[in-house]
C-alpha cells in the first residue's frame, strides 16, 4: 500500500491532544523517536512545529497502512537522512527482530516547507520519497537557478518555454528530482541534479508523480508504477484546482 498526504502544520498539531501542542515549547515527546529527541534541544522554537507535524503525519500514515495504532510507532530521522519507522510496545522501543515478528516495517519519507508538511508511506519492501515546494518570489534569476539544477538537454528545452511557464517548470523538476533522490539508496544518487534527468512519461513507465495545486507542488517517487498511478495526494487545498503529471527520473551515466 502506498499512501501520501499533505497538510498545514497548524492543522496537524491541532488535531491531537494538548500534550502534543505543549511539546513545541516543552521537552520532546516520547513518541518522537531516538534521533528526534537528540536533535530537539538544538532546534529553534520556530522550527519545532513543522518538525513535530511532519512526524505526526508520518505516524498517521503508518497507522493507516498497517492497522496498528499511532501509539505503536516511532519515527526517527537524522538530518538529511531517510526517516526510519520502528515499533514500540508500552513505551519500549522494539528491536528490529521484535518489530519484524509483528509486521514488515514500511518505508517512509517526509518533507516540510513554509507551514506545510508532506508524508509518504509504502509497505512491501519498496522505497519511497516525497518533497514539496511553493511558488514564491524568487531570490535569484530563473536562468541561474535552471543552470544549477537542470541537465544540459533539459536546460535547452526549458529556455524554449514561455516566460510564465518557466518558474513552475523549475519547481516541478526540483520536486521530482528531490523525491527521486530521497527514494534512492544512500550514496547511489547524484547530489548534483545536473546529472539527473526528469522526463514526462506514460504512467506505466513512471517512477515519479508530481501534483500541482495553485502554488503548491508535491513530488512522490515510487518504483511501483501501478501504485503510483492509483495513489491520491490527500490534503491538497479543496478550494484550488489540482492536476498531476507522471515522470521518469534517472541519473546520467
Amino acid at each position: 500500500m502506498l499512501l501520501l498526504a499533505v497538510a498545514r502544520v497548524d492543522d496537524v498539531l491541532s488535531a491531537f491532544d494538548r500534550p502534543y501542542g505543549e511539546a513545541v515549547t516543552d521537552g520532546p515527546p516520547s513518541w518522537l523517536g531516538d534521533s528526534g529527541r537528540e536533535r530537539w534541544p538544538a532546534l529553534p522554537l520556530s522550527a519545532r512545529p513543522a518538525f513535530l507535524a511532519s512526524r505526526l503525519l508520518t505516524r498517521r500514515l503508518l497507522a493507516a497502512a498497517t492497522g496498528l495504532p499511532m501509539s505503536r510507532w516511532q519515527v526517527s530521522a537524522q538530518s538529511n537522512a531517510a526517516p526510519l519507522a520502528s515499533l514500540c510496545d508500552e513505551g519500549r522501543r522494539l528491536g528490529d527482530a521484535d518489530a519484524l515478528a509483528h509486521v514488515s516495517l514500511p518505508c517512509a519519507s517526509l518533507a516540510h516547507r513554509l507551514g506545510w508538511v508532506a508524508a509518504a508511506v509504502i509497505d512491501g519492501g519498496d522505497s519511497v520519497g516525497v518533497d514539496l515546494e511553493f511558488e514564491r518570489p524568487p531570490r535569484s534569476e530563473a536562468g541561474e537557478r535552471a543552470a544549477l539544477m537542470l541537465a544540459d538537454s533539459e536546460l535547452e528545452e526549458w529556455r524554449l518555454l514561455p516566460e510564465p511557464a518557466r518558474a513552475p517548470a523549475l519547481l516541478r523538476s526540483w520536486v521530482a528530482k528531490e523525491a527521486w533522490f530521497k527514494a534512492s539508496p544512500a550514496g547511489d544518487a547524484a547530489w548534483d541534479f545536473r546529472r539527473v534527468v526528469a522526463r514526462a512519461s506514460a504512467p506505466a513507465r513512471a517512477n515519479v508523480r508530481v501534483w500541482r495545486s495553485a502554488a503548491l507542488h508535491v513530488g512522490l517517487c515510487c518504483g511501483d508504477a501501478d501504485a503510483l498511478a492509483r495513489v491520491a495526494c490527500d490534503g491538497l487545498p479543496a478550494d484550488q484546482p489540482a492536476d498531476s503529471s507522471f515522470w521518469h527520473v534517472r541519473g546520467l551515466d
